[in-house]
């Protein structure tokens, strides 16, 4: 974890993915990029992934600039503005970066607005403890890029010794029309009772079968 020089209330999370996490609240500015303890100017060239998260409602001039070697932006739906040069807008086009995000937000319009490819953002639905396994699952709704759509699950365990964990992972395919005529409530029904709450109460899968079910709706219309 790094934190912002100029303001100590923006912090990134690495992973060893590629994946960076930006996190706070409001504008984020270049001077956001200088960071500690890292003291290297080439810091962000480790990532190809930048995750801007919920709390963050800007990218201001010269803050994307920074990132201009990634390979996909992440936007939470709280980003309102992202300030962009036509010469880094041209670069990523060529070089055909991902927009993530949810539907009907910044992400999407800044994607269509400037011929970048855009992708609705993985959802995360619910962690599982199973209590007789001393197991933990974080599961989440994924979506690729061919299309094609999964249920993940990331499963933790205790290891053989003290201290280590065991685990792994799997992934459950669905149908690329999944949604098509799916409630929320049908949706919970799918996994198991002690996580159905959780699913219930998920705003943001709430979200994209309303809009995704629309849009269906709609396009058949035409």
């Amino acid at each position: 974890m790094y934190f912002s020089k100029h303001n100590k209330n923006i912090t990134y999370i690495n992973h060893y993915s590629g994946l960076l996490e930006v996190k706070g609240n409001g504008v984020l500015c270049l001077k956001d990029t200088e960071l500690w303890p890292e003291s290297s100017k080439n810091w962000a060239k480790k990532y190809d992934t930048l995750s801007v998260t919920e709390g963050i409602t800007e990218l201001g001039e010269g803050y994307i600039e920074f990132f201009s070697h990634i390979d996909c932006l992440i936007l939470d739906r709280t980003v309102g503005s992202v300030t962009a040069s036509p010469e880094l807008l041209k670069k990523w086009r060529k070089r055909k970066v991902l927009i993530c995000g949810e539907y009907d937000t910044l992400a999407e319009r800044f994607a269509d607005k400037n011929g970048l490819r855009f992708l609705h953002r993985d959802i995360h639905l619910a962690d599982d403890d199973i209590e007789i396994a001393h197991e933990h699952d974080i599961i989440t709704l994924r979506f690729h890029e061919n299309g094609s759509c999964d249920i993940h699950y990331n499963c933790f365990t205790p290891g053989s010794s003290a201290g280590s964990y065991g685990g792994g992972e799997y992934a459950n395919p669905l149908p690329r029309d999944f949604y098509v005529g799916c409630t929320i409530e049908d949706f919970a029904n799918i996994f198991n009772a002690r996580v159905r709450e959780q699913i219930l109460s998920n705003k943001t899968l709430k979200r994209f079968l309303e809009i995704s079910n629309k849009r269906h709706s709609d396009n058949g219309k035409k």
